[in-house]
């Protein structure tokens, strides 16, 4: 799916790129395109998270978390492993590796109209 949705939106790239380079702007420095690509309908989805321990959705509640290993887990599950303690040592479930829910991070999955 990458592959095509690359294939599809490249030839705008590379020429907005060229249009760029004649002007005299970067556009390596650029933190976000000065045009808007069409991507077709079929490669437009909206990303969903269902946390691995308790299988529910994730929801602006109850976030997809980052743990320190690099496992995601709801909010919510976290809080259950870690008895609702900020800082108590916990393992997580899916490798040896020990964190706290103070030592994780919310993810955010931008919303793709």
């Amino acid at each position: 799916m990458v592959v095509a949705a690359g294939s599809v939106t490249l030839p705008a790239l590379v020429k907005m790129a060229g249009v760029m380079e004649r002007s005299g702007q970067d556009y390596d420095s650029c933190d976000q395109l000065p045009t808007d690509i069409h991507i077709p309908p079929e490669f437009i989805f909206h990303s969903t998270f269902a946390c691995p321990v308790s299988k529910d959705q994730s929801t602006p509640q109850n976030p997809p978390t980052l743990l320190p290993c690099g496992h995601v887990l709801c909010e919510q599950s976290i809080a259950k492993i870690a008895d609702r303690s900020r800082t108590r040592v916990f393992k997580c479930p899916y490798c040896p590796m020990e964190a706290r829910a103070d030592n994780t991070r919310e993810l955010i999955f931008p919303d793709v109209i």
